[in-house]
């Protein structure tokens, strides 16, 4: 396929378009971490956070776009570890938004404290590396594409995140301006259980489906 600027507009929108059903299709703690701090803090604030979240995925995209496949397989290694570290994360956001959600205010995150803590969550996030190492290096060897090709792919991919995250972020913020804050507080703490839960199951449950996953592939073999 030559990358003629038909071509080019072509693999934009297609990366573009896969980007945002993945984004739509695998909805997780990250963006309800979202939805939840727009309820409460500035958008601007909040897109300071969701540039790190962008950032996160477009490491993973350069690096499936350059099928630097020894770094990735090396991350995946330590996906035990990612799995206790945003699910400890996940549980200390979900505990303060059931005990306290109703003080976390545009004063809560310092300077860039909120882009470090969702870059540090998204780039341990086992379903950012899935999706990323997974789905979309899937995309560029089934196109066949060379590295220019899989670079406008790439770039029309890596905005999915940013459009629906913004969108996310605007619905939440109209949400916190329209409903009396009764309201914001249940849903406050519906919010933090459901975080509490999804850390919980990172932290407790997913070593153990991976060693039942192992066992079985053993029994298989024997």
């Amino acid at each position: 396929m030559n990358l003629s600027v038909k071509n080019a507009n072509k693999l934009f929108r297609d990366g573009l378009r896969i980007g945002l059903l993945l984004q739509v299709g695998g909805i997780g703690p990250i963006c309800m971490l979202v939805f939840r701090l727009s309820l409460s803090l500035p958008i601007a604030k909040l897109l300071v956070g969701i540039v790190g979240i962008t950032l996160a995925d477009v490491i993973y995209t350069g690096l499936a776009v350059l099928s630097i496949s020894a770094i990735m397989k090396k991350i995946q290694g330590y996906q035990r570890i990612f799995d206790i570290v945003v699910g400890i994360a996940l549980m200390v956001f979900g505990v303060l938004f059931i005990t306290a959600g109703h003080v976390v205010d545009s004063n809560t995150f310092q300077g860039h404290d909120l882009f470090f803590w969702l870059f540090g969550l998204t780039i341990a996030n086992p379903i950012t590396i899935l999706f990323i190492t997974g789905i979309f290096s899937l995309e560029i060897s089934k196109r066949n594409m060379n590295l220019k090709e899989s670079g406008v792919f790439a770039f029309g991919f890596s905005l999915a995140a940013p459009i629906f995250l913004t969108f996310v972020a605007s619905v939440g913020s109209l949400t916190g301006k329209i409903f009396p804050s009764v309201v914001i507080q249940i849903i406050n703490t519906m919010m933090g259980f459901v975080l509490v839960f999804l850390g919980a199951r990172n932290i407790f449950f997913k070593g153990k489906k991976k060693k039942l996953s192992e066992d079985n592939i053993c029994s298989k073999n024997n």
